[in-house]
């Protein structure tokens, strides 16, 4: 039976995006499929902005700070899935309040793992040190 347009596989759609997700040493995180250059786009995110005291449990790991005190950002996307680096090779940076935008910090292979520096306020909430 032919595939009519649009009906790509689900590996297909991954490799087209350029991203994946897969077990890393950390659990669950976001893999490039394709080669990023230093400053290029990988993401472009929609957010949903949630009062902080909504946010409760291990869900509290998964979403960013918002610019407006009191409020939580939920990341669609792949955005709540990068993992932390303490030599992260992507940056982020939320250019209009419902959008974020994840960008290569380096030159970065398929295969490789896209991680992001949790900042040191997420580390102290949890009294934990960075990994």
């Amino acid at each position: 039976m032919a595939r009519g347009r649009g009906s790509a596989s689900r590996g297909e759609a991954e490799s087209r995006s350029g991203l994946a997700v897969k077990r890393g040493r950390h659990g669950r995180g976001v893999f490039a499929t394709r080669r990023y250059v230093k400053g290029q786009l990988i993401e472009s995110c929609p957010t949903v902005e949630v009062p902080d005291a909504d946010v409760t449990g291990r869900l509290d790991d998964y979403v960013y700070a918002s610019v407006k005190d009191g409020d939580a950002l939920f990341v669609l996307g792949y955005g709540m899935l990068y993992n932390h680096s303490a030599n992260p090779n992507v940056e982020y940076v939320q250019d209009e309040p419902s959008i974020i935008k994840f960008r290569a910090l380096r030159t970065v292979r398929p295969g490789e793992e896209l991680t992001i520096d949790y900042g040191e306020r997420w580390w102290e909430t949890r009294g934990l040190e960075p990994g």
